[in-house]
């Protein structure tokens, strides 16, 4: 199946459209035309998941995070940049990138999370114009009342997360939540505003938590990678159904527990 083909497929579940203004996604590097038989997810491009996806004999990288945001002056082996995009083209391999737009969509990233947790019906946080039912984060009500602690338990069984951040007491009843996977503080006053009594996200800086915390809003951070490492699996269907062998590697966490 060749490149072009593949991101048709893709783009008809998860647009391109559907991705924040600021974000960069769909094919960074490659050929359209380009013969695709196995594809690599990896969260990030680091440059060692480009040289496991060398040695492996993969044709097409697919992560979330985009490896190329902003403007590049110059190509060359002095740059980590520079160096992981040579190795993609000098080895034949495509570039391709679904971020927000996977995150947005309907039976996107959003939902997949949430299905995980057992969640069946949801409204988005923050809609997007161009998708009906896609959007930013999910909220959503539980069938009955639990304690924070009894609701880390699940989170850390269903997406296989070791440690979580609480923002609150463990004690605490809950029973409306709202979740946003990544870098979600942004949004934590116009999820307050939905009268949730706990907030899902990751990337959560002190100031931030604090400032939540005063006005009594809940949070854990179940982190970036850990919340977003998922991805795969959600596109693994996808690929196997084009007949086109998958293999999942990442460079992660960043952040190691002690």
């Amino acid at each position: 199946m060749i490149t072009k083909d593949v991101i048709r497929e893709l783009e008809l579940n998860f647009p391109k459209n559907l991705a924040e203004e600021w974000d960069n996604v769909g094919l960074l590097i490659g050929d359209n035309k380009r013969e695709i038989n196995k594809v690599q997810f990896s969260l990030d491009a680091t440059e060692k998941a480009i040289d496991n996806a060398i040695e492996n004999g993969v044709d097409m990288l697919v992560t979330h995070h985009p490896m190329i945001f902003k403007g590049i002056k110059n190509i060359d082996y002095s740059t980590v940049l520079g160096r992981k995009i040579i190795k993609l083209i000098e080895n034949r391999i495509n570039l391709y990138t679904l971020h927000t737009n996977l995150d947005s969509a309907l039976n996107g990233l959003n939902d997949y999370i949430i299905k995980e947790l057992g969640v069946k019906n949801s409204k988005v946080i923050d809609e997007n114009i161009n998708g009906e039912n896609c959007g930013i984060g999910r909220v959503y009500k539980l069938d009955k009342e639990t304690t924070i602690a009894s609701y880390i338990k699940l989170l850390k069984e269903k997406l296989e997360i070791e440690n979580v951040r609480l923002v609150g007491e463990e004690s605490s009843l809950i029973r409306k939540i709202a979740i946003v996977n990544g870098s979600g503080m942004s949004y934590w006053r116009k999820v307050k505003k939905l009268d949730v009594d706990l907030f899902i996200t990751g990337d959560v800086g002190y100031h931030e938590a604090l400032d939540a915390m005063e006005s009594g809003l809940n949070l854990i951070d179940i982190g970036h990678f850990e919340g977003e490492k998922c991805f795969a699996q959600l596109l693994k269907s996808y690929f196997e159904k084009m007949s086109i062998d998958v293999i999942i590697y990442n460079d992660g966490p960043i952040f190691k527990n002690y």
